[in-house]
């Protein structure tokens, strides 16, 4: 075991604890409002593509925008994409000219963009593709053999300039863990032939995360540069990694494919579908890294914008029933569990924050759980509510308000006697009203 491994814990229990994150896909296809992977999805020549640099012109302030928006929605950490598989840098690299210095904006976007998060005490993260869509050797590896280890140390340059111009880094979110000539997102119709067997072979992916790691000791790295690192990532989805291992879900408003900005989408999630979404990633331990595709300009789009506002309020009224949670024994695996007719449980201590997706009629049943509860209050406005106890150790929670007391989801906070847990029975005696 590395000393990596050994602090683990340590390292991340700040993101555990955080909960919510904000994804940022934002680059020169930004500009096409077609979304991040316009130019392979398009089958655009390169010059075609290339020649748009010129014309990427980012508002001033659009950084100091974008982290008030991280701020405003209770988001604890911000990711932006560094560069995306384009190849396009958004910082002054000086591995390649087709980068935000030297082209339409003229200045170094992720400095930007850093100091606009450091200056609210908001987390910085670095998303950062492997693949870079723009070099020959990527589609064919045969003909273009020689430029293969031209694209694996421009990895490592790029990599070692991110962890080295910017000051402290929290997070490294590597992307798509294919080698050169492995089909890619959007590239339907291309037929593969992989330099090497694994991303993590071709990029050498340990010897990379270790240099990473001299640089930015309390860094966190995801797992898409081929190698576990901290954390998993499952996309467009919540599922929980395998044997306890610390993931987040990232997920955008619309449905797949687009991440970058998208005009006139008509196939968006709701509110209340963001919401339970989220809560499902921290009900069962994992976080919940939500995507925003800012313009051209730079400018957080009005759908996301209204989305982000709703949770951001939703936060300042119920925050306690997310930050800071963790895990405990009313749910025994990620499927359905107690109450789930209601909503779902997040847990601290004693204490069980109960998220009404579905709000009951004059009162609700906690069944199924144990210990004792003690009381019970509408967490957003501090309204008191009446416990009683019932057959088969329920408890009957009445007094709830006529109408919603929340926009988007009422939680009903319980005070139990001691850490919840869920019942087990094993025989008909509930039928009788015995259990």
């Amino acid at each position: 075991m590395s000393r990596w491994d050994e602090n683990r814990a340590k390292r991340m229990k700040w993101w555990h604890d955080a909960k919510f994150g904000m994804f940022v896909h934002w680059g020169l296809y930004s500009h096409y409002g077609k979304g991040e992977q316009v130019v392979v999805r398009d089958h655009m020549p390169l010059e075609e593509y290339t020649s748009l640099a010129d014309e990427f012109k980012p508002n001033e302030g659009w950084a100091d925008r974008l982290a008030e928006q991280a701020v405003r929605s209770g988001a604890k950490y911000v990711v932006l994409t560094t560069r995306h598989h384009d190849g396009y840098c958004l910082w002054d690299t000086t591995t390649d000219e087709f980068n935000a210095a030297k082209t339409g904006p003229g200045r170094d976007l992720i400095a930007e963009y850093v100091e606009a998060l450091r200056k609210r005490d908001l987390r910085v993260g670095f998303y950062y593709s492997l693949p870079n869509w723009r070099w020959h050797g990527w589609w064919d590896t045969e003909r273009y053999a020689h430029e293969l280890p031209l694209i694996r140390q421009e990895v490592h340059d790029q990599v070692e300039e991110l962890m080295t111009n910017y000051g402290l880094v929290d997070i490294l979110w590597y992307d798509i863990p294919q080698p050169p000539g492995a089909r890619s997102p959007g590239s339907f119709g291309f037929s593969p032939n992989p330099a090497a067997s694994s991303a993590a072979e071709f990029y050498e992916s340990e010897r990379l995360n270790a240099r990473v790691r001299e640089l930015q000791p309390g860094i966190l790295i995801n797992n898409r540069s081929g190698l576990p690192e901290d954390f998993g990532t499952p996309e467009q989805h919540v599922t929980p990694e395998e044997g306890g291992r610390a993931w987040e879900s990232c997920m955008t408003i619309n449905f797949a494919p687009n991440w970058g900005c998208v005009h006139r989408s008509v196939a968006d999630k709701t509110p209340g579908q963001i919401l339970y979404h989220f809560v499902q990633a921290v009900r069962i331990g994992g976080n919940f890294l939500f995507n925003v595709g800012p313009d051209g300009q730079g400018e957080v789009i009005d759908r996301d914008g209204a989305a982000l506002r709703l949770i951001g309020d939703w936060l300042k009224r119920n925050g306690e029933a997310i930050y800071g949670t963790a895990p405990g024994k009313i749910y025994e695996t990620p499927g359905q569990g107690a109450c789930y007719h209601y909503g779902m449980f997040t847990e601290k201590g004693t204490t069980g924050y109960l998220t009404l997706f579905y709000y009951p009629k004059e009162f609700l049943v906690i069944s199924k759980i144990g210990g004792e509860v003690r009381s019970a209050e509408i967490l957003g406005t501090g309204q008191k509510l009446e416990v009683e106890p019932m057959k088969n150790r329920r408890w009957r929670i009445s007094g709830l308000p006529e109408e919603m007391p929340d926009e988007l989801a009422a939680v009903v906070k319980i005070e139990f006697a001691e850490p919840p847990y869920l019942i087990h029975w094993d025989n008909a005696e509930w039928l009788d009203g015995g259990l």
